[in-house]
């Protein structure tokens, strides 16, 4: 135990302290309780199980270029001729490869003032007297990903991990932790080693993502600091995969990707008690974005992600 305590103190410090040193030199091997073990090629020498020189640990390649998210927003500028007449307008900038629709509302009024609908790195000019705006409104901004939907059927897809592997379902659907709410009443959390490849469950573009938090815990404080990748898929729903270890994410944004493709890998970033995996499936129904159900293929037919089963990862092709 104090070895282990040892190891994931130095991969720790080299998350937080050292990320051009943790891209160059990482490894890790699986002992055998099936725990990962991190360190570099010279920490992880020695001898094996079967009292052979030590090969079968693996380089871990995490990007120096770390992700930051990128935000659509609603920028209020003056026109040309606002020194003479106090003209104005506002801008919409859509700087994600996916459509979005962006929504806005007049604070302390009721009702939403309108939506609009942005293509993939759209920018619009929404002029006042055409949308009943004054200057001195406290125009609110939000937008929800994709064309607005109908709500999509029950979605038959694969574990999101490797081929042979076995994991946790450690929350389930409707869970009392963190997993109420329209958005992520159908969401699961699967309990993963730090590292453990991400694959994705249907193949569409990376819509959004973000890897360069090294931290989490379950304080509020943690709520907007996780790691993720979304994927935005042909049917106009979309993935998100959340808690991705610092750096790991292994996609571009804009990129075309394919159901079985590694994403990222496992951490503990954001809202988290323990490195997992936090995955939804969501879907804009024109009012909000809401969770779609799935069951999960296996060996033995169709099964519903609940709370304490395990898994075992195949690859279906959708």
């Amino acid at each position: 135990m104090p070895q282990f305590t040892v190891l994931v103190c130095f991969l720790t410090s080299l998350l937080i302290y050292s990320p051009v040193m943790f891209s160059a030199g990482l490894y890790r091997y699986q002992d055998s309780n099936g725990r990962w073990v991190f360190g570099d090629k010279k920490s992880l020498s020695g001898k094996n199980g079967s009292g052979e020189e030590r090969s079968d640990f693996e380089k871990i390649t995490i990007k120096d270029s770390l992700i930051k998210k990128v935000k659509p927003e609603l920028i209020i500028e003056k026109t040309e001729s606002s020194v003479q007449g106090g003209e104005f307008h506002w801008r919409l900038k859509n700087p994600l490869p996916v459509t979005i629709q962006h929504w806005l509302a007049i604070k302390g009024k009721d009702g939403f003032v309108t939506s609009v609908l942005a293509k993939k790195f759209e920018e619009m000019i929404l002029e006042p007297e055409v949308f009943k705006l004054k200057r001195q409104d406290k125009v609110e901004h939000f937008y929800l990903l994709g064309e607005p939907i109908e709500r999509p059927s029950l979605q038959l897809i694969s574990p999101p991990f490797s081929t042979g592997k076995q994991f946790l379902v450690s929350q389930g659907f409707n869970g009392s932790f963190s997993h109420q709410g329209r958005g992520n009443r159908y969401a699961i959390d699967i309990a993963m080693p730090i590292g453990e490849n991400i694959l994705a469950v249907k193949g569409g573009v990376v819509a959004d993502g973000q890897d360069n938090f090294s931290i989490g815990g379950a304080a509020n404080y943690f709520l907007d600091k996780a790691n993720y990748v979304t994927v935005m898929h042909d049917d106009d729903s979309y993935a998100i995969y959340a808690h991705l270890l610092y750096g790991s994410m292994d996609v571009d944004v804009g990129q075309r990707i394919e159901a079985g493709q590694v994403v990222g890998r496992i951490g503990n970033t954001g809202y988290s008690t323990g490195p997992h995996l936090h995955f939804v499936m969501r879907y804009n129904s024109g009012r909000g974005a809401y969770s779609i159900p799935f069951k999960f293929s296996t060996e033995s037919g169709a099964k519903k992600p609940k709370r304490g089963t395990y898994f075992l990862g195949i690859l279906k092709q959708l």
